[in-house]
């Protein structure tokens, strides 16, 4: 038996070389030369893959010990058939390929950390972890964005974005996929992104049609969300942000601004980190599955959201109940959780020495407008499971009953 150090450093070490495999392709080599009937030799996954063979056995050899993949007597080595999707493409091996994302900016966050040191990072530090996050989360909203969440914002609210003249703003919008998604499939209806970065806004602006045409219904600007055109006063029906609230410096200022842009009877969509405003409810409820959120926040939510002397440093853990709060605080009077079942994802099963399963449970969105009972507030909401954790998403609705502020 292991004790709790020697599994830590088992763990470390498992997860850098999943890292490994997922950036040069290894599983998909052996998935490709190997099966249980067939095992590859390391000879053969190395020449897959365009590696050497020597560093492809080591690899291999980890992965086998640590009961990933499957390795025979004479050497010879497979993925077994119910782990070959989660692997080779699957939410198993995306957190661990952070690491080195993570490791790039350890010192820098090192002296982030000390009483003396800069207040936090910037998002220039974090543009491959920003990359690999949307590139899996426009996999997942890319499916379920027009045909499940648009219509849980509320009732007919695709009809009237497909009859037109909708006015609509997503914030934070980051390199433009939701604001994209949307405007081609509501070309009657006018959309807006902003993002207080730059260069999001200039790949945002770069877009085009499937067809390769530009929109004539969408704009890129660059903004900050918690300082938006004095002139927007009520001026959208439609506000949305993805994953972006946490991030904010000052995300109460932020939700006060949507708030203020948003016409009397409008709608806001909020996607965020399924948790509670408490350590020790977040251990309970969601156990092992928070650690990986709370070390994503440590790395990269906080630093990001912590570099002016004002901000709130929410962390990606804020939770639902803080949340809730201060959506109260911008004008949004009434908030309720509302089941999102449609973000589902699958979790890496490997031999169950390791512990890990594959399940699921449904994800959940917060939405403003309505009244909720404690047992809606407190139903777990998961949407997407990694080897280690699940991504867990809260999606939040705030709808603007009245001109009062």
């Amino acid at each position: 038996m292991f004790g709790l150090s020697q599994q830590i450093g088992i763990d470390g070490v498992l997860s850098a070389s999943i890292a490994v495999g997922n950036r040069l392709q290894l599983f998909h080599a052996l998935a490709k030369v190997g099966s249980e009937d067939k095992p590859a030799t390391p000879a053969q996954v190395a020449e897959e893959s365009g590696c050497k063979e020597r560093y492809v056995k080591e690899w291999l050899s980890v992965m086998a010990t640590g009961d990933l993949i499957t390795v025979t007597e004479d050497e010879k080595f497979f993925i077994k058939k119910e782990n070959i999707a989660d692997l080779t493409g699957g939410t198993g091996v995306l957190f661990p390929s952070f690491l080195p994302i993570f490791m790039r900016v350890y010192d820098k966050l090192c002296q982030v950390f000390k009483k003396e040191g800069p207040l936090g990072l910037d998002y220039s530090e974090y543009t491959d972890f920003f990359n690999a996050i949307a590139a899996f989360s426009e996999a997942i909203h890319k499916e379920h964005l027009i045909p499940d969440l648009v219509p849980a914002l509320g009732p007919n609210m695709k009809e009237r974005l497909e009859q037109g003249g909708m006015m609509c703003l997503d914030v934070g919008c980051g390199k433009g996929f939701h604001a994209v998604l949307l405007a081609q499939n509501f070309p009657k209806s006018n959309f807006t992104g902003i993002d207080v970065t730059l260069e999001a806004v200039h790949l945002a602006n770069q877009q085009r049609k499937d067809n390769g045409e530009t929109f004539d219904n969408l704009a890129f600007i660059q903004m900050d969300g918690a300082k938006m055109d004095p002139d927007w006063t009520e001026k959208f029906d439609l506000v949305t942000i993805f994953d972006a609230c946490h991030d904010q410096m000052r995300p109460d200022l932020c939700l006060k601004e949507i708030y203020r842009v948003l016409k009397p009877g409008g709608v806001f969509g909020m996607v965020e980190v399924k948790g509670y405003s408490s350590v020790f409810k977040n251990k309970q409820e969601l156990g092992p599955r928070a650690t990986m959120m709370y070390g994503a926040s440590t790395f990269v939510c906080l630093p990001v959201a912590s570099n002016s002397e004002d901000a709130l440093g929410l962390g990606a853990m804020w939770g639902q109940e803080r949340a809730l709060k201060m959506l109260k605080d911008a004008g949004f009077s009434n908030a309720r959780i509302v089941a999102t079942p449609f973000y589902e994802g699958s979790t890496l099963s490997p031999t169950k020495d390791t512990g890990y399963s594959r399940h699921f449970e449904k994800g959940l969105m917060p939405q403003c407008g309505a009244g909720a009972d404690d047992d809606e507030l407190n139903a777990t909401g998961v949407k997407v499971m990694t080897l280690y954790v699940q991504y867990i998403r809260l999606a939040s609705m705030a709808m603007r009953l009245s001109r009062a502020r």
